[in-house]
């Protein structure tokens, strides 16, 4: 990976540049969300934290199909500048509520919808820019680069924010978030032109361009089938990471340390798995028993975080579940994205943001409504059975095995040729 980040070849900068404004995005983002959440609960409580979390929920659900063929209509490289540039702005506003020290819930949810329009327009375009960037043979390497920085971010973005409000007020971390989305959107307008450009999609109405984009996502039935069973292991695996964590570490009795231990340690098992351990397991078995094989041990590692009481063990099992995620996330991604026609990878991108956006929704409903009924524990195994379960689904799509036996150049329009009918021209209305 390190020798691919330093190749001198033309499409290595754009790709570095494309990285280092996802890393500052990512860490901007998590930072500034911290903080929002302390200024929030400080300010109004649980109360005006679950208004404002349904709100944006709500938003993000809308907004992302719905300018999702903003993606395959214009550049890439506009769509990344427009985003990165509204975020400055949101993040400006909120530095500025900040420091004039007015707390309005309508403000921050006005705040949030511009975040919302920006994410909505700059995420699918981020994702889907990568084979625009660098050729078919490195499009692996540049995804493990994506991962690689994803995972730094989250590694270090909590701790950064943290630090940040121990040793200062909302104001102060505001002003770190507006400096880190302000180099994030410098590195995002240096990017240069795609070496590989994609076709732009034939231009019709709006609402032609998103049923297109609907109909392709759920015309092509391997694509569906593995966008819905990876929504629905979303539903069962997000809350052992999220919500039942601190819970978990509080019913042991275990101080914060450990809780931020272990949130460690699932981005250093997320990272040390794309910098190599993923690659490994992936070329012994096959893409295949491989991606079994790691939504086994991740099934399992979140069931015994309900039965292990050994703080070490803990963060043991979280490593192993963050290394479990690289190769799930690795394995076929680069086939998926490959195989999507040009015209239309921004508008499926879209969608199966939104779909996981939906299950991030329902997945702390489904928590709270388990821990009604059960203890946290208990509720780790229900969790774990489920997407155990649902990871067998994943499994059982039609066509799955074939697909990933297909080397890259294979995938390259696979979609497209296997099923002709889910991209055809719309019959006018």
């Amino acid at each position: 990976m390190l020798q691919f980040w330093n190749r001198p070849q033309a499409c290595a900068l754009p790709l570095r540049l494309l990285m280092l404004s996802e890393t500052l995005q990512l860490l901007a983002s998590t930072t500034g969300q911290l903080a929002l959440a302390w200024w929030i609960a400080q300010r109004a409580g649980a109360a005006d934290l679950s208004r404002y979390g349904a709100f944006m929920a709500g938003c993000t659900l809308l907004a992302m199909p719905l300018l999702s063929p903003l993606g395959d209509r214009w550049p890439k490289r506009r769509l990344i500048r427009l985003g990165k540039l509204c975020l400055l702005l949101d993040a400006l506003a909120l530095w500025l509520l900040a420091c004039s020290g007015i707390y309005s819930l309508a403000l921050l949810c006005a705040c949030g919808l511009l975040s919302i329009l920006a994410n909505a327009v700059l995420l699918p375009a981020q994702v889907s820019i990568l084979p625009e960037l660098v050729e078919t043979s490195q499009l692996p390497k540049a995804i493990r680069l994506r991962r690689g920085a994803q995972a730094l971010g989250g590694l270090l973005g909590p701790g950064l924010g943290g630090v940040a409000l121990a040793l200062g007020d909302v104001s102060m971390v505001m002003g770190l978030n507006l400096v880190m989305f302000a180099a994030a959107a410098a590195a995002g307008f240096c990017l240069g032109e795609p070496s590989y450009p994609a076709k732009s999609a034939a231009r019709t109405g709006w609402l032609a361009d998103l049923r297109a984009g609907l109909r392709a996502k759920w015309g092509v039935p391997l694509d569906r089938w593995w966008t819905l069973a990876g929504a629905l292991m979303m539903v069962f695996f997000l809350p052992a990471i999220g919500m039942l964590l601190p819970l978990r570490v509080q019913a042991l009795d275990l101080s914060a340390l450990w809780f931020g231990a272990c949130a460690a340690a699932l981005s250093l098992g997320l990272l040390l798995g794309v910098a190599g351990l993923a690659d490994l397991l992936i070329a012994r078995l096959d893409r295949v028993r491989a991606m079994a094989a790691a939504v086994a041990l991740c099934g399992l590692a979140v069931g015994a975080i309900g039965l292990c009481a050994w703080p070490p063990g803990l963060v043991l099992l979280l490593a192993l579940i963050g290394l479990s995620m690289s190769v799930t996330q690795l394995v076929g991604q680069t086939h998926r994205m490959l195989a999507m026609p040009e015209a239309f990878r921004a508008r499926m991108t879209a969608g199966q943001l939104a779909l996981a956006q939906f299950a991030a929704t329902l997945a702390p409903l489904l928590a709270g409504s388990l821990l009604r009924h059960w203890t946290v524990a208990s509720v780790y195994l229900l969790l774990a059975a489920g997407f155990l379960l649902s990871g067998l689904l994943l499994l059982l799509v039609p066509e799955l095995r074939p697909f990933l036996r297909l080397d890259h150049e294979s995938a390259r329009g696979w979609y497209a040729r296997r099923y002709p009918e889910a991209f055809a021209p719309l019959s006018p209305r």
